[in-house]
């Protein structure tokens, strides 16, 4: 699962600045109201964080990446003994990886390595002068994106946006799990090795997914009412890292939920990008809306483009209005 749980001061990143308790993001000197309402859910810390599961810590490098590469180059690789299922494999993966070689099938981007984050988020990696890795600016196409690791030994990148690319590559692990071996799915492009890196202190925090569309943002408690039939009612509230949870309709969240995931915004459009408890489908089947928000921020209606839990969701099937709470 992809989630992360935060503690400390009431106060994240987001893809726009520094997001404050009461839903305020906070750019320099001036402050954008994003719709926000005083509700725990607009913080970080909210009352139904510590219910979320505990941020997975990457695995550190016990080979140097010179060594790492050059045993890879003789190791075939293998899947763990627990491969074949489809259940989360990120504790596999999160972190920092080094490129082995020139070729990658990662990307047509020019980069070091990637980055993959505790959230579910992964970044292409630049080398600086002193050659540290450091990650690729997020304002290039293409450079920043989220992922499932998969039990079956699938991993699936997803470029950020709606439209944004989305392809599968296949892992093996070598080196006494010093090196991971991607494989593409596609026949002409070749295979290549990363050899585990020392991670940042900051687990892929500092990559978060975007949270808002420019006006407005899902930071809060919203409720889905009964009469639309294709959305079961329900009681749903979102923080500012891009987890949410959710419980029937007038659920006290903080007590207590029966869904739980992660989400993201964008101009136009909402995407729930991880859940679980939300209907027959498991944890990794991702769902698209355009998000249409009323002139106050107080409403916003989703209307479904894709998803990959086709009719099995139950939650937020069709098009569904959430209404914030006062």
């Amino acid at each position: 699962m992809i989630f992360a749980r935060a503690v400390g001061a009431c106060v994240a990143f987001s893809s726009v600045g520094l997001v404050g308790c009461g839903g305020d993001v906070h750019a320099g000197p001036t402050t954008t109201r994003l719709g926000g309402d005083a509700d725990a859910a607009a913080s970080p810390t909210a009352c139904w964080a510590a219910r979320l599961p505990a941020e997975v810590q990457p695995i550190r490098p016990t080979l140097s990446t010179v060594t790492a590469c050059e045993a890879a180059s003789v190791d075939p690789g293998s899947n763990p003994s627990n491969w074949g299922s489809d259940d989360d494999a990120r504790a596999l993966l999160v972190g920092r990886w080094t490129n082995c070689g020139s070729s990658s099938p990662l990307s047509a981007l020019e980069h070091a390595g990637i980055e993959f984050g505790a959230n579910g988020r992964w970044r292409l990696l630049d080398l600086d002068a002193s050659a540290a890795s450091i990650p690729k600016s997020s304002a290039v196409p293409g450079a920043t994106g989220r992922y499932f690791a998969l039990a079956s030994g699938q991993l699936d990148l997803l470029d950020d946006g709606i439209e944004g690319r989305r392809r599968a590559l296949f892992l093996r692990f070598a080196a006494n799990m010093n090196v991971v071996r991607m494989e593409p799915g596609e026949a002409l492009q070749r295979p290549a090795n990363f050899a585990r890196a020392e991670p940042s202190p900051l687990n892929g925090r500092d990559n978060p997914p975007s949270l808002t569309d420019g006006t407005c943002s899902m930071v809060g408690t919203w409720d889905v009412t009964a009469h639309e039939a294709t959305a079961p009612a329900a009681t749903l509230a979102f923080d500012a890292l891009g987890n949410f949870v959710g419980g029937p309709l007038g659920t006290d969240l903080c007590a207590s939920n029966t869904m739980y995931g992660t989400y993201s915004l964008f101009p136009g459009f909402f995407a729930l990008t991880t859940n679980i408890g939300m209907g027959q489908c498991h944890w990794w089947y991702d769902a698209a809306y355009p998000a249409t928000f009323d002139a106050t921020c107080g409403s916003v209606t989703l209307v479904q483009a894709y998803d990959n839990c086709t009719g099995g969701r139950g939650y937020l099937n069709g098009q569904t209005t959430l209404t914030r709470r006062r």
